[in-house]
């Protein structure tokens, strides 16, 4: 559970960000305002699997330990004033 809170690298950090983008812009045209669910599941999902992957890869390769990658998600999203396992965007 603790690997899909892990803090957003750049990568994922710029497809929310083409997301929000691109809802907002469906927003302010009334014919398209509506998220498309599947899609926004579908990069979730896509996020989550990359946020693992890199997790793994960083303890396998010996980078950290898991224990160290625990903490430091923990000082991290200590960071913003709130421990809820997220990280502001």
């Amino acid at each position: 559970m603790g690997l899909i809170n892990w803090i957003f690298d750049f990568y994922q950090q710029s497809r929310i960000e083409r997301l929000r983008d691109e809802i907002a812009l469906r927003s302010n045209q009334p014919q398209r305002s509506t998220i498309d669910v599947d899609r926004l599941e579908r990069a979730i999902g896509e996020l989550a699997l990359a946020v693992k992957t890199v997790q793994r890869l960083a303890v396998e390769k010996g980078l950290c330990s898991a224990a160290e990658f625990q903490r430091k998600l923990e000082q991290i999203d200590a960071e913003d004033g709130q421990r809820d396992g997220r990280s502001t965007l």
